[in-house]
């Protein structure tokens, strides 16, 4: 293990989230949230920061590139700190919004304790500033302008927090269409769940809700794989997970207020699912996080019964986040008081494209018949879990971890981290 460089942040640093573009690889958005209890003086509150940072080799001047710089990875500030309400989740949006022939600026969703789902525009501060990072030196910087585009209430209940946020999926090149008919979706500590869509004045509306999607709060919400023959390809199946230790799926194209979940399943989780995060390999396999510990992989190809893949693996502490790597079949895992586990996957989902449809077939005589039996069924490598390596580097519990630098030419694992009370970030390398 190498650990590269690490740093404190201002306020309880609670999730990372690494840019999944190309042309803006090296950005990092780090999450914060910090409870202020009050007195008789003044009420209790919930404050955040939102810090964003350039992830970048080290130079050859940098005295912390050794003998080996391309070795070494530093954070930069590049932007502004934006001084927010606390916040329980950041999600890159899958697509840039794009303009022109330009490979447009990314947008970042925010969900936070006030119970609002923000979407802020990364801009450069200076438009001459080169996007790509291949036309940029390794040490070298830009900074940024953070704006927010839109903002809506869609917490409810009690405290009112919003507390995960996820993008539908972009198919191809939709460059700055995919935000006209994006939607995304929210949960909440109130048990609830909405749909969020975009008017045509470019403010969020709620355009769907169930407000007892659950029976205690909330914490995970995902859209399935837009691959998968759940739904259908431009978001229309999402997975939900929360404190009554429930994994549930919904299909949406019946909508969330008039039709029961697609499927629930109560019985395997011990403590609450915490994390969804559907493979970006496999269009079927989903991962799950709980407050028991573990991580569980699903085949969600039995819409209405999905079953467990393999063997759950235990991390030493809550799974709060999972995040798949770009290329292979591992995932990064926040696991609070465990640190931080990397988890291999030895199995893969057989077929193609040809499959999709088998399954769907599958799918719709078993619900008119009862139950079917068919072989699409057993073209799948269960494979098994594991936890390959476990990093021990932070102070206090860690609650967000990601895989830098998503695409271009690295050959070395590079994963971002953050941790609680310490208000740490950092990078590092398992092997």
């Amino acid at each position: 293990m190498t650990r590269h460089h690490e740093l404190e942040v201002g306020l309880n640093a609670c999730g990372v989230e690494v840019c999944p573009h190309a042309s803006h690889r090296q950005l990092c958005a780090v999450a914060s949230y910090l409870h202020r209890p009050g007195d008789e003086d003044e009420p209790q509150s919930r404050v955040g920061e939102l810090y964003l940072y350039q992830l970048r080799p080290a130079d050859d001047d940098d005295d912390r590139a050794e003998s080996s710089p391309r070795d070494r990875w530093t954070f930069a500030p590049c932007a502004t700190t934006r001084h927010t309400r606390a916040i329980f989740e950041l999600k890159w949006a899958p697509a840039t919004l794009a303009r022109g022939d330009t490979a447009g600026n990314p947008a970042l969703a925010q969900a936070d304790a006030g119970g609002f789902v923000s979407v802020y525009e990364v801009s450069p501060s200076n438009p001459d500033d080169a996007a790509d990072d291949d036309a940029a030196g390794p040490g070298s910087s830009s900074s940024f302008d953070v704006n927010e585009m839109a903002s809506v209430r869609c917490g409810g209940g009690g405290l009112g927090m919003a507390t995960c946020v996820d993008w539908s999926p972009a198919t191809g090149d939709f460059g700055g269409e995919y935000f006209g008919s994006c939607r995304l979706a929210v949960v909440a500590a109130d048990g609830g769940a909405r749909i969020l869509a975009w008017r045509e004045s470019g403010d969020l509306e709620v355009v769907d809700l169930r407000e007892c999607a659950h029976d205690l709060e909330a914490w995970a919400v995902a859209f399935a794989h837009p691959r998968s023959s759940l739904g259908s390809n431009d978001g229309g199946f999402i997975f939900t997970g929360a404190d009554d230790a429930a994994f549930k799926g919904w299909d949406l194209r019946a909508g969330l207020d008039r039709s029961p979940p697609a499927f629930v399943n109560s019985r395997t989780h011990g403590a609450g699912v915490t994390c969804v995060a559907p493979s970006p390999h496999d269009p079927h396999v989903v991962a799950t996080g709980s407050y028991d510990d573990k991580v569980r992989l699903w085949d969600c190809r039995r819409i209405h019964r999905p079953l467990e893949a393999c063997d759950g693996v235990d991390c030493g502490g809550g799974t709060w986040r999972l995040r798949w790597h770009p290329e292979k079949r591992a995932i990064a895992c926040a696991a609070m008081g465990g640190g931080v586990a990397i988890v291999d996957w030895s199995g893969r989902e057989g077929g193609g494209a040809r499959e999709i449809d088998e399954i769907d077939e599958a799918n719709e005589a078993e619900a008119e018949a009862g139950g079917v039996e068919s072989d699409v069924w057993d073209k799948w490598e269960p494979g098994s879990l594991s936890a390959a390596f476990r990093y021990g580097g932070h102070g206090s519990i860690a609650y967000g971890a990601d895989w830098g630098w998503k695409r271009g030419g690295v050959t070395e694992d590079v994963v971002v981290s953050c941790s609680f009370y310490d208000k740490g970030l950092h990078v590092w390398s398992p092997r």
